[in-house]
């Protein structure tokens, strides 16, 4: 049975649902007919099923060409970024009906538990304004005053769409990831006093902390205005108390030794390696003894383990507009924990498996772990 979005009041209301529930079917059969498309044509090319990893490495640039120049898989490209536009836009036309009672939501929820922190003049770091990520008309960044809570219906509700409802009902199945199968078996005895959720974006996987920690401070920190407005309305809709502030992950506000838990979902692999490293360093910063560092992303994106996903990772960059995919490999991460100050034999990575097994698979993560000394 397919996952249905919690329909709380601030995501917007489509006057028919039919464009919605035609944009899932149609991509639905697109993903599987492009996975059916890239499999055929790899083994074509390689002439077997699998390849040791050392062999694959070696034949990737020519599969690479090939693949590129196939006529059907060019038109699969073309397809995946329409369909893209398409989410999109259905999105954008239901928050155009529906603005003015979204803005009234919003409005309504501007007092009550946790905080606002917006910065006007803060600096955006470069790499994060040189493209729309995911396609997104305008980015994450829209801060304009006009814009109030638009970017984050829009980010809400299409993420839903994208993901097939992977993320379960309220999107948070990252958080809760991080929460149950990192947190709970290897972090047990770990009772934060204050958890800092790094790129917290519309504060997804931001409310199963206040949750799972009802005694402790927690803080989401994102480079959106719009973003955190929506959070912060949205948190305080669904009964949590959070702090939002609108904060640079690689360089925040914060003091020394500040936060007992520390964590990021899906942000990794969104910025480029210099900032990766530069996330890393700031978490250390910022952790107290025996803190916890745990950041969490998509095995897809930075661990495929088949060509056609590697393939598709690849593709992504160009294709759905996201260019740091690959600019860092797994491994690279215990470097940057080592650089951070973190040591060896305290930093761990675990592979998982998603909570949620709806509409088209479970989604599989890593999580970079550490602790600091």
């Amino acid at each position: 049975m397919a996952v249905r979005q919690h329909r709380h009041a601030l995501i917007p209301r489509a006057r028919t649902p039919e464009p919605e529930q035609a944009l899932m079917e149609a991509s639905r059969t697109f993903r599987a007919s492009f996975q059916q498309l890239l499999q055929g044509r790899i083994g074509e090319v390689l002439g077997e099923d699998s390849l040791p990893a050392r062999e694959l490495h070696r034949r990737w640039p020519e599969l690479r060409r090939q693949l590129d120049a196939c006529p059907q898989i060019q038109a699969a490209h073309q397809r995946r970024a329409a369909l893209q536009d398409q989410l999109w836009a259905t999105v954008k036309a239901a928050i155009a009906d529906d603005r003015q009672r979204l803005e009234a939501v919003a409005d309504s929820q501007r007092r009550g538990p946790g905080s606002l922190q917006l910065t006007a003049d803060l600096a955006i770091p470069s790499h994060q304004l040189k493209a729309d990520i995911h396609r997104m008309p305008g980015g994450y960044l829209n801060a304009q005053e006009e814009e109030g809570v638009v970017t984050g219906a829009l980010y809400d509700h299409g993420v839903f769409l994208y993901g097939q409802g992977w993320f379960g009902p309220l999107n948070d199945a990252p958080g809760r990831t991080v929460i149950e199968q990192v947190l709970a078996r290897h972090h047990a005895g770990l009772r934060p006093r204050r958890i800092l959720d790094l790129g917290c974006g519309a504060g997804h996987s931001t409310l199963p902390y206040a949750a799972a920690f009802p005694e402790a401070e927690v803080w989401g920190i994102d480079l959106g205005a719009s973003l955190l407005r929506y959070a912060s309305a949205r948190a305080r809709l669904l009964d949590h108390a959070v702090h939002f502030a609108q904060q640079d992950a690689e360089r925040t506000g914060f003091g020394d030794r500040s936060f007992d838990l520390i964590v990021s979902h899906i942000l990794l692999h969104e910025i480029p390696a210099a900032a990766r490293r530069r996330l890393f360093a700031e978490a250390h910063r910022l952790l107290r003894p025996q803190g916890v560092m745990v950041h969490l992303d998509s095995a897809l994106f930075l661990r495929p383990s088949t060509p056609a996903s590697r393939y598709f990772r690849d593709t992504e960059v160009w294709v759905n507009s996201e260019p740091y995919l690959a600019s860092s490999p797994d491994h690279a991460f215990a470097a940057y924990a080592l650089e951070a100050g973190f040591a060896p034999d305290r930093f761990q990575v675990h592979e998982l498996p998603g909570p949620t097994a709806e509409a088209g698979g479970t989604p599989q993560w890593l999580a970079f772990c550490a602790r600091k000394s």
